[in-house]
Parts: C-alpha cells; sequence; structure tokens
C-alpha cells in the first residue's frame, strides 16, 4: 500500500513539473487568451440582451472594445454592468474587423453630424464642454448590433499582434478569428489562419 501512494506521488509531482514547463508565457497563447475572452464576452452580452429585451451593439475602438445599450433614442454604457464596458487588449494586440466580407476602415457606419439640425444648436442651453460631451456620446455607434431577439450582425473579428511586436518576433502569421454569422454561439479559428 505504501509503494502505491509513493507512486502516485511521483505520478502526481512529474505531472506537475511538466504542466509547469508548458505553461509558459508564449506569444499565441495571448492572442488566444484574448479572443476566446472576446467570444465568451460576446456571447454572454447576447444573452444578457435576449433575457432583458434590449437591443445591444459592440463598439470596436482602436485598443478596445465595449458593449453599448440603445435606450430608444441613443446608445450609450449599460448602468450598473461593468462587465460590459471597456475593456482593454493586451499591449502588443490590434484587431480587425470585418463585417460581413467589408472591411470597416472607420470606426463609425455614418456620421450622426448630418442629422443634426439648426434648431438642436439654439435648444441646448448647456455649457460649451458639456456640449462636447454629450456629442461625443452621440457618436458613440456599434459597428455590431445584438437584437434582443438573438440575431447578430454578421462579422469576423482578427485578433493579431501590432506590426512592433511582430517585426522582431516573427509573429506576423499568428491569427486569431472571431466570426458570427447572424445568430450565436461564435467560432474561434487559429493559431494561423487560412484566407
Amino acid at each position: 500500500m505504501l509503494e502505491v501512494l509513493v507512486v502516485i506521488a511521483l505520478i502526481g509531482l512529474i505531472v506537475s513539473v511538466v504542466q509547469f514547463n508548458f505553461s509558459g508565457k508564449r506569444p499565441e497563447d495571448t492572442l488566444k487568451t484574448a479572443s476566446y475572452q472576446f467570444s465568451e464576452l460576446f456571447e454572454s452580452a447576447a444573452y444578457y440582451g435576449l433575457l432583458n429585451n434590449i437591443e445591444l451593439g459592440l463598439y470596436i475602438d482602436k485598443n478596445s472594445y465595449r458593449f453599448l445599450g440603445y435606450d430608444g433614442t441613443k446608445w450609450s454604457e449599460i448602468p450598473q454592468q461593468d462587465w460590459l464596458a471597456a475593456q482593454e487588449l493586451p499591449e502588443g494586440v490590434t484587431f480587425k474587423l470585418v463585417l460581413d466580407d467589408l472591411p470597416i476602415e472607420e470606426p463609425l457606419l455614418f456620421d450622426s453630424s448630418v442629422f443634426k439640425t439648426k434648431d438642436d444648436e439654439f435648444l441646448s442651453f448647456d455649457s460649451t464642454e458639456q456640449t462636447k460631451e454629450t456629442e461625443k456620446e452621440k457618436l458613440l455607434l456599434p459597428q455590431v448590433y445584438i437584437l434582443s431577439g438573438g440575431d447578430i450582425t454578421p462579422f469576423s473579428l482578427t485578433f493579431k499582434f501590432n506590426e512592433e511586436v511582430s517585426r522582431y518576433d516573427d509573429l506576423s502569421e499568428l491569427a486569431y478569428r472571431v466570426s458570427g454569422i447572424y445568430s450565436t454561439p461564435l467560432t474561434v479559428e487559429g493559431p494561423v489562419l487560412d484566407d
């Protein structure tokens, strides 16, 4: 009986050493973690919108993303839901959004200043700083829509290293792509993509 316990202890020790050696910080692990974290957060947001009957949208910035809610007049951050607030990408990681096989160069789908009328300028009694803040909030228009019925805008989001990181370590081939086609669940492909 004692010999069996010693063998089990040795096997456990060997497994922990092997696991420790393989759990090092590899570059592809950073991309994999970022893409799977995005996928899980997106699916959780879609279920949240479905259960609470609210329209949500994904707003993608240069190095971050966030989920916005539509209150009937404008898109804004969802109160009391910090987990849907801005999520920063890990250092050295960037992403590229493609909507239904169409690359998006601008962060906005359309310019909301076109819809501003002359009457709006005269009706505002706020100071100039408050007006600038409200204009910035109006400009938060999501690129991907998550409807309360469970439908989503078809998209793919490719996570890769920025040029500075990939130039030094030759990581330009590594990338993970998260894709959604009309509904959840999302699919994650990687670490090397076939285009």
